[in-house]
């Protein structure tokens, strides 16, 4: 399934680019410019054909992909025939049009998929319900004995089927948002998976035998497994998670579905991006697990290498639905990514074509003459300061993916 996984991922990868680069080419060719190179890869040519004035093609290195659009900045020679149809010639509109179409060929491919696993799926959650009650919270693996102090759950009167209403008067509608909840400002693990302060008690509102009951417990350190003979380190109540819901959905729910999904994810992936920096001493890092070993620091960000290594399992356990979500997922993330006002990125010359139309409209309101273009030598050294950290972090998501690899959780 690894090797499965691995091609599935690379396939929607690759078709992912070369999206982003058939939009740029589009709105480009739309707009009257020209394009004359559409490759995946970068660096020495592997193949290639030419057709019209475009030449498509495959180069040795699988970093990403390009598409060369004439005058698309000053740092390159332009042939005078070609002056007319410069990039940098076209109305502002159509260039911003053209410099963010990649990003847009992201954000569609995610609402499409979105679209599509409830609709050919159906919708496939876990409820905000209890999947069952450990009897007892230990820090060794095995059996409840009679020795042992009762779970938290077990002690509050939760059981198996009861319905989660509320965690810290947060109203819960899904597992997840009962496990946030329940985490939420807990202390830190350490590496041997204890907390790093006293656990803060939370207050659980539940419906039990038809009783809405409201109770305030405390989490502890100890087993949450199915199987008892393992031992899990980590702050616990004792509850498990229920069993997987699908229903079947109608087209427009699923459409409904599909931008919800999007508006979360996109919500999710800015806020990644914002916990880049603050991520990256986790990712050699490692934590107690079952058995007594160490495991990789589950919240951290992972490299290409990762989530080709984790797509087998994903299918393997939760299906070929949510490998399509987790390509969307990817897709929006890159994308948000690709619009950081950033040189080299997309997001970059988007800020600069904005800068350049401001300043020559604030000239025309002035009656002074047109500013010109902006200088992009003088930008070079940010744009490199930002490539330098950009293909450090790739180069150290790398080794932790390789070195301290991440497992789909069971």
């Amino acid at each position: 399934m690894t090797l499965w996984g691995w091609l599935l991922f690379a396939f929607a990868l690759i078709a992912s680019i070369m999206l982003h680069e058939a939009g740029h080419m589009t709105f480009a060719r739309k707009a009257g410019g020209k394009v004359t190179e559409f490759f995946v890869g970068f660096g020495p040519k592997i193949w290639s054909f030419r057709k019209g004035e475009t030449e498509y093609g495959v180069k040795a290195i699988p970093a990403g992909g390009y598409v060369k659009i004439v005058g698309m900045t000053d740092l390159e020679p332009i042939e005078p025939e070609d002056e007319p149809r410069a990039f940098y010639t076209k109305p502002l509109g159509w260039r911003l049009l053209t410099l963010a179409a990649g990003s847009l060929v992201h954000f569609a491919i995610a609402l499409v998929l979105f679209m599509m696993v409830p609709m050919f799926w159906g919708d496939s959650s876990y409820p905000a319900k209890v999947g069952a009650v450990s009897s007892c919270l230990k820090t060794a693996a095995g059996d409840c004995t009679a020795a042992d102090p009762q779970s938290p759950a077990a002690q509050a009167g939760l059981g198996k089927g009861d319905q989660l209403v509320a965690v810290n008067n947060t109203p819960v509608k899904s597992w997840s948002d009962v496990t946030d909840a329940l985490h939420k400002g807990q202390p830190t693990l350490d590496a041997n998976g204890k907390p790093a302060g006293a656990p803060l008690p939370v207050t659980i509102t539940f419906v039990h035998d038809g009783v809405q009951t409201t109770k305030t417990i405390t989490p502890e350190v100890g087993n949450q497994l199915k199987d008892t003979s393992q031992y899990q380190a980590g702050l616990m109540i004792g509850i498990q998670a229920p069993d997987r819901v699908t229903k079947d959905v109608s087209v427009p729910a699923a459409i409904g579905q599909g931008f919800t999904d999007w508006g979360s994810n996109a919500k999710a992936s800015l806020q990644g991006l914002v916990d880049i920096p603050k991520s990256i001493p986790k990712l050699f890092q490692k934590q107690a697990t079952s058995g007594g070993g160490s495991a990789p620091a589950t919240d951290r960000p992972v490299g290409v290498i990762g989530m080709g290594n984790l797509t087998g399992d994903l299918i393997k356990q939760s299906g070929y639905a949510t490998f399509l979500s987790f390509i969307a997922s990817i897709n929006l993330f890159i994308g948000i990514f690709n619009l950081l006002p950033l040189l080299p990125l997309d997001g970059g010359h988007i800020a600069i074509a904005l800068y350049e139309g401001a300043r020559r409209k604030i000239a025309d309101l002035r009656r002074r003459p047109d500013p010109g273009r902006v200088d992009l030598n003088k930008l070079m050294p940010a744009a490199f300061t930002f490539l330098v950290l950009f293909v450090g972090l790739s180069l150290l998501l790398m080794a932790a993916d390789i070195t301290n690899p991440l497992k789909f959780p069971s």
